[in-house]
């Protein structure tokens, strides 16, 4: 086969680059922030800044017009995206330590990576066969996922001990699995069609379709919902409860497994049931967690965040899987026109969630408050307020028009009660596109 070795070296990629991008999620990148001297402020507009990023899909085409070839704009995108990241550990050694160099770093990475990430998918598109597409990003997403655990375990080990460079030598190790990317993609053939047209992005299509405003609702109140609250949940765990990294990174890896073993059981559910129904069970368990954070103290967090990383695990693996697919499913064709629309409007969102979030943590930093006597952190309101937001935005979903197949529950609590399965895999956005471009 022409592509077998692209085919080779994008398992292998996705596998490194997975290594490095769990350094930048979660209470791995609010450690290295809060070194950098973050806030809640500035920490609101980092967990943001990979949604905003999104909005640059829709200039993809004018990128393009920069090189003379796909894999030009491929390698061009990724050299400035990933090694840009060099410059984490460069600042710790010259201890600059100012949090708008960290936002930096990581707008460029995300905002550049966005076109890496269209040109790559553009292409593996042309590459695997639709017929071999499920099994083939199947095995790639188990080599990536399995990574993410093993790295996971490794920067919080490193994170947990008494050593004073390891903020440095975290970040040393995510700029070589960065680089190492970029040398992979090297190696990765990527078709080139002669007078191939691109096309333009119109979003005034998808803002007219009244059926598709009702989705772009859903997605404002949602992406607000999330951004909102997002990076407090570690900040709250790192600087207020004082939580290990050793004990976090138990929970991220028991949160992976579930993931993992996850794949084996709702392989089919969603297109049995439907993406709705899917994104409204994942979403009524997702709407969990903010309030077991609210709960969460100094003498019960252990036990609390165990559960609830279980909780997560089970909702955000149907959430990550039906979201998109409903999005695809409630577009029209041209299907960039809708995806485009999507992705402007979620990045709107996004920074009016992370401003307004960043302000409102800053005012309940060292705050306190008292419920019949009990003394809660100010921050915590936040997560009271998150409980709420995400159940406004679980009933906005119900208007969406989309596929629902409704199903009984045989069990033994409820007498012909109706009830939702779910199918619950993290999949990464170009499987979950592919999935449907097979159908």
């Amino acid at each position: 086969m022409k592509y077998n070795k692209t085919m080779k070296f994008a398992v292998l990629e996705g596998a490194t680059y997975n290594g490095f991008y769990i350094g930048t999620q979660g209470f791995i990148i609010t450690a290295i922030a809060l070194y950098f001297g973050a806030g809640p402020f500035e920490l609101s507009v980092i967990s943001s800044i990979p949604v905003v990023a999104q909005m640059m899909q829709i200039f993809t085409p004018y990128f393009h017009k920069l090189t003379k070839s796909k894999k030009s704009s491929l390698m061009l995108s990724a050299f400035i995206a990933r090694n840009v990241i060099l410059f984490i550990p460069a600042f710790i050694i010259f201890k600059f330590k100012n949090p708008y160099l960290l936002i930096l770093i990581m707008a460029t990475f995300s905002f550049i990576g966005a076109f890496t990430g269209n040109i790559w998918t553009g292409a593996m598109k042309k590459i695997i066969p639709p017929e071999s597409r499920g099994k083939y990003f199947g095995v790639r997403n188990v080599f990536s996922s399995f990574v993410s655990i093993i790295m996971t375990a490794v920067y919080s080990n490193i994170l947990n001990s008494e050593n004073e460079s390891k903020i440095l030598t975290v970040t040393l190790i995510m700029a070589v699995l960065a680089i190492s990317t970029i040398i992979m993609l090297y190696f990765h053939d990527i078709p080139e069609e002669e007078n191939e047209t691109r096309t333009k992005i119109d979003l005034k299509t998808p803002f007219k379709d009244p059926e598709y405003k009702v989705f772009l609702k859903f997605v404002i109140i949602w992406t607000f919902t999330i951004e909102f609250t997002r990076p407090f949940f570690s900040y709250y765990q790192i600087d207020v409860l004082n939580v290990s990294y050793k004990f976090l990174g138990n929970l991220s890896i028991l949160s992976g497994i579930i993931s993992l073993v996850l794949y084996m059981f709702y392989g089919k559910l969603v297109d049995k049931f439907g993406n709705k129904n899917v994104l409204i069970m994942g979403i009524a368990i997702a709407s969990l967690s903010p309030f077991i954070f609210f709960i969460a103290s100094e003498n019960n967090y252990k036990s609390i965040f165990m559960f609830e990383s279980i909780f997560s695990a089970v909702a955000w693996t149907a959430i990550n899987l039906a979201f998109f697919n409903l999005l695809l499913e409630t577009s029209k064709e041209p299907a960039e026109n809708y995806v485009g629309a999507y992705a402007f409007v979620s990045g709107i969102s996004a920074i009016c969630a992370s401003l307004l979030g960043g302000i409102s943590g800053n005012l309940m930093k060292g705050k306190y408050f008292y419920i019949l006597g009990d003394k809660y952190h100010g921050i915590q309101i936040m997560f009271l307020i998150g409980f709420i937001l995400r159940i406004y935005s679980l009933l906005n979903l119900t208007n969406v028009k989309a596929f629902e197949k409704p199903f009984r529950y045989e069990g033994f609590l409820f007498n012909n009660a109706s009830s939702s399965r779910r199918r619950e895999v993290e999949m990464p956005s170009y499987l979950r596109i592919f999935k449907n471009l097979k159908k």
